[in-house]
C-alpha cells in the first residue's frame, strides 16, 4: 500500500515541483542574492560542516556504522532543495523584516548544495563505502511479482500465509492462496478464508479452491497463473525423513519449474490460531 501511494504522489510531485521552483525564482530578487552571496556562502559552509555534521554524528551514535560510512552521510545527504523552496518565501509573504534575505539564502542553499551534493556523492561513494550484496526484496523489481501460497487447514497454514505476506509486502506483489480439497463447503475452508483475509488484508490476493492430486494441482495452477514463487509448508523431519522431506512438498520440489519456498514445521509451533484438521496441500 505504501509503495502504491508513493507512486501516486511521485506522479503528482512531477508537476508540483515545477510550480514550486518557478514560484521561488519569480519571487527572488537577484540584487539581494548578489549582496548576500559571500556571507551566505560562509554561513552555508559552517552550517553544513558543523550543524549537519554534528547532526549525523549524533543520529548514528551507538550504531554499528563505521567511521567511513558515517562520514559519507555528509556529502551523501548534502543536496537539499524541497524544504528550502517550500518555506523560504513564507517570511517574505508574511511581511517579516528581512524576508527577502531569508528567501535569497534559501535559494543560495539550493544552488550550492544540489549540484555539489550530487557530485560529491559520486566521488565519495567508491572511496568511503564498500560494495555489499544486493537484497532483491529491497530494490525495484521488473514486471509483476506474484506468489502461490499452497495451504491446508492445519495450523501450518498461518505460518505459510505470514511468510507469503511478508514477501509480497517487500515487492508489492500479489498472492494466490490455493487450498486443494474434495470438500469445498467444509468448516475448515471457511476458517481458512477468514485467516487469509485477516493476514493478507493489505495485499492484493485471491483465494482459490481446487481438487485433484496435491502436487500436480499446485504445480499446474502455478504454471497457469505464471507466478514467481510457490510458498508451501513442510513438516518437521526426523531420522530417515531427513531425506524424504514430505510427499507433497518433495513432489512439488521435484516437478516444479518455478522456485519453491518451504516454511518448516518449527516456524509455526507457536501458532495461536489452530484450524480444524483437513486434507493437506
Amino acid at each position: 500500500l505504501a509503495r502504491r501511494l508513493r507512486g501516486g504522489f511521485d506522479a503528482l510531485w512531477t508537476v508540483a515541483e515545477i510550480v514550486l521552483f518557478v514560484l521561488l525564482g519569480a519571487s527572488l530578487d537577484l540584487g539581494v542574492l548578489g549582496s548576500v552571496f559571500w556571507p551566505g556562502l560562509l554561513l552555508l559552509t559552517l552550517s553544513l560542516l558543523l550543524g549537519r555534521g554534528l547532526g549525523w554524528w549524533l543520529s548514528t551514535l551507538g550504531s554499528n556504522w563505521n567511521g567511513r560510512e558515517r562520514l559519507f552521510l555528509l556529502p551523501g545527504n548534502m543536496a537539499k532543495a524541497t524544504v528550502q523552496a517550500a518555506i523560504g518565501g513564507i517570511p517574505l509573504a508574511q511581511g517579516i523584516p528581512g524576508g527577502e534575505i531569508i528567501l535569497a539564502l534559501a535559494a543560495l542553499s539550493i544552488l550550492v548544495t544540489a549540484p555539489l551534493g550530487a557530485w560529491l556523492t559520486q566521488v565519495c561513494a567508491p572511496r568511503l563505502l564498500e560494495k555489499g550484496e544486493v537484497d532483491p526484496t529491497k530494490v525495484g523489481s521488473q514486471g509483476k511479482v506474484s506468489f502461490l501460497a499452497a495451504v491446508d487447514t492445519s495450523p501450518l497454514a498461518e505460518a505459510v500465509l505470514r511468510k507469503v505476506a511478508d514477501l509480497a509486502r517487500r515487492v508489492d506483489g500479489e498472492v494466490i492462496v490455493l487450498h486443494v480439497t474434495d470438500k469445498p463447503q467444509g468448516k475448515g475452508v471457511e476458517l481458512l478464508r477468514q485467516l487469509t483475509q485477516r493476514l493478507l488484508a493489505d495485499i492484493r490476493h485471491q483465494f482459490c479452491l481446487a481438487s485433484g492430486p496435491l502436487a500436480e494441482t499446485i504445480v499446474t495452477l502455478a504454471q497457469e497463473r505464471q507466478v514467481t514463487d510457490i510458498v508451501m509448508g513442510k513438516r518437521g523431519h526426523r531420522g530417515w525423513e531427513q531425506v524424504l522431506v514430505g510427499s507433497t512438498s518433495q513432489a512439488v520440489l521435484e516437478t516444479s519449474p518455478i522456485p519453491v519456498i518451504l516454511v518448516e514445521e518449527e516456524d509455526f509451533k507457536r501458532s495461536r490460531i489452530p484450524i480444524s484438521e483437513g486434507r493437506k496441500s
